[in-house]
């Protein structure tokens, strides 16, 4: 028998773009802090983004804004989307819907459009091993972390 669930997907859209772009500024301010910091010699015109000593040294930073963001913003979708009460499947549904959002857009962003950040497809989802994968992991996750929150403010 077919679950049927209802996830809003607009407002679903709506927060997985904010956060999205949250995530990637506060991403790109930890590097660029880290730099400042630490003081990191500059990188080579021309060099890989993700070989940049600044990003190699920030991307634990990446994994924390990840996680905070994506379970802040899951948190507010469930809080605004779900006032009807909050089923169990629900968060997972969320969840595997970022998680391909997310791959999708990181794959147009980052590997198939020509920018100064682009990557080639094994430069961006194998040489980027395990950042990719636990940050994957993080999207599917945050929606099953922020729902414990919800279903513990409604009791």
């Amino acid at each position: 028998m077919f679950l049927k669930v209802k996830l809003n997907a607009r407002s679903a859209t709506g927060y997985f773009i904010s956060a999205y772009i949250i995530v990637t500024i506060l991403a790109y301010l930890a590097s660029y802090l880290v730099s400042i910091f630490i003081q990191l010699p500059p990188q080579p015109p021309g060099g890989n983004m993700f070989d940049s000593p600044e990003f190699v040294k920030s991307v634990p930073y990446h994994l924390v804004i990840n996680l905070l963001v994506w379970t802040l913003f899951s948190y507010m979708y469930f809080r605004t989307s779900q006032k009807r009460g909050l089923n169990t499947t629900a968060p997972i549904y969320l969840g595997l819907f970022w998680l391909l959002a997310a791959i999708l857009t990181d794959l147009v962003f980052f590997v198939l459009i020509p920018s100064p950040v682009a990557l080639s497809f094994h430069q961006f989802y194998v040489e980027y091993q395990p950042w990719i994968s636990i940050t994957y992991l993080i999207v599917f996750i945050s929606p099953l972390l922020s729902s414990t929150f919800v279903l513990r403010g409604n009791s």
